[in-house]
């Protein structure tokens, strides 16, 4: 097996068990890319085909408002899937951009053999099952997230993905929290203060 498909299959063997044939057969069926940062995987407007696996980068879903605003609805680092699912399967025109903002590598697998794959491999639709379940939590709990007041919000995403922080921009970070950099640098300033000093 080639190295770049070890991280895919470890990462499916964390929730379902293939054989040795059926791993050959699903890593058969992804495509390798590169992408350099701020080169994108999906532009608004067009349709989304492909599921995407993040070996090594860093990648960035978001919308542009129609007043030009940048929103960031999800950050991928490694182990990560993300796509546009809801052009994916519709094959509608996407709102979403997926940009990378670190240079990425990624394993695609395209919808029509994912879903043949789903009969020749009944657990991989599992995985991808709770994959999908997964997300869709994600998403619900985001929804809460943005309706907290501002100094929660960076609280939370501080505490909970602040192993990742240091790779992301200010701006990025803010697009994603739905503030604007000057808040971002002020709730950062007064987090700093308010740690407890080991003088």
């Amino acid at each position: 097996m080639a190295p770049q498909y070890e991280g895919i299959v470890n990462h499916i063997s964390q929730y379902v068990l293939l054989s040795d044939q059926e791993k050959e057969l699903f890593c058969s069926a992804l495509v390798y890319r590169k992408f350099r940062r701020k080169q994108y995987l999906l532009q608004e407007g067009n349709i989304c085909t492909y599921d995407s696996f993040v070996i090594k980068g860093c990648l960035r879903q978001y919308e542009v408002s129609e007043n030009g605003r940048e929103n960031t609805v999800q950050f991928a680092f490694e182990n990560w899937w993300i796509s546009d699912w809801y052009s994916m399967m519709h094959a509608q025109p996407s709102v979403y951009n997926i940009e990378a903002i670190e240079n990425t590598e990624v394993l695609m697998i395209e919808k029509n053999r994912l879903e043949q794959l789903f009969i020749e491999i009944p657990a991989l639709e599992s995985y991808f099952r709770q994959i999908f379940l997964s997300a869709f939590i994600s998403l619900q709990k985001r929804i809460l997230f943005q309706q907290k007041p501002a100094e929660e919000r960076y609280q939370e995403f501080a505490r909970s993905y602040g192993w990742f922080e240091q790779r992301l921009s200010q701006q990025h970070i803010a697009s994603f929290l739905g503030i604007t950099r000057e808040t971002l640098s002020r709730l950062k300033g007064q987090q700093y203060r308010d740690e407890p000093s080991n003088v």
